[in-house]
């Protein structure tokens, strides 16, 4: 492959079918892209689909490891000594994105090392914002201190900023979350550039309040989400929707701050 742009990490354990849904979102990015399917322990019923597509899709590569004691972090940063794209985007595999979301972090990436488009959970039949300008001091020092806003499906990297750490993916202290424990890798350098989207370009479904979910209902739910994302006259009006709901949560949350000083 020639003009990769981007190298899409998805890491994956035991979301079954879902990942396809996820898979395709990438494979329909509007800019050229390799996937790299980081497996951790994938029950061997999941392996054959993983394998059928990686030698279908020549953009898709199947990384299958035995479980970790964590989350597979290790596997990751092994993977990406083989990755080719300009920046490195990260989805889990129950979360979509947009044909532009790629597209969007290579230009945010233009002059940032570390960057995500706007924050936001699918919960309790809700869209959850998570306003935030990394770019802005308050914000980066509340991230690092206080707790990650940044989905992993959000975020983005360049790669030679990646390889310029002196670690990228490791073992995540216990009681640490995986994503906050290497993002704050990135911010904690000074150095480090950071820019902050404000385009919904990628739709995250947490599991933790799925958890009791058939599978069947996760799978029902993200091929709703699909068939407005992939029609281009119900994205639009989707991103619309999504914009007017997150400038709302962003004011709220602005009103709250001032009424505490």
């Amino acid at each position: 492959m020639t003009n990769i742009r981007a190298t899409v990490v998805i890491p994956t354990f035991d979301h079954g079918p879902l990942i396809s849904l996820a898979v395709d979102s990438a494979l329909r990015q509007s800019v050229p892209v390799e996937v790299f399917i980081i497996g951790d322990g994938v029950p061997e019923a999941h392996k054959p689909f993983l394998h059928e597509l990686a030698a279908r899709e020549p953009q898709v590569r199947f990384f299958d490891h035995p479980k970790s004691s964590g989350r597979g972090e290790r596997y990751r940063d092994a993977a990406l000594a083989h990755a080719q794209g300009e920046i490195v985007c990260y989805l889990c595999d129950r979360d979509l994105w947009l044909p532009d979301h790629v597209a969007q972090l290579l230009a945010l990436l233009q002059g940032a090392d570390f960057a995500h488009s706007l924050p936001l959970h699918v919960r309790d039949g809700q869209v959850l914002f998570f306003p935030l300008d990394l770019a802005h001091p308050a914000y980066r020092s509340q991230v690092l201190r206080r707790g990650n806003r940044v989905p992993l499906s959000c975020a983005g990297h360049t790669l030679s900023f990646y390889r310029s750490l002196p670690e990228g993916w490791s073992d995540t202290p216990h009681g640490l979350p995986t994503d906050w424990h290497m993002f704050r890798k990135f911010l904690f350098r000074p150095e480090c550039r950071c820019a902050s989207g404000v385009l919904p370009t990628a739709i995250t479904f947490p599991s933790p309040p799925r958890k009791d979910w058939p599978p069947q209902a996760r799978m029902s739910e993200l091929q709703a989400w699909q068939e407005r994302i992939v029609d281009p006259v119900q994205r639009q009006a989707l991103v619309l929707q999504l914009l007017q709901m997150a400038i709302k949560a962003r004011d709220q949350e602005l009103a709250a701050y001032l009424g505490r000083i």
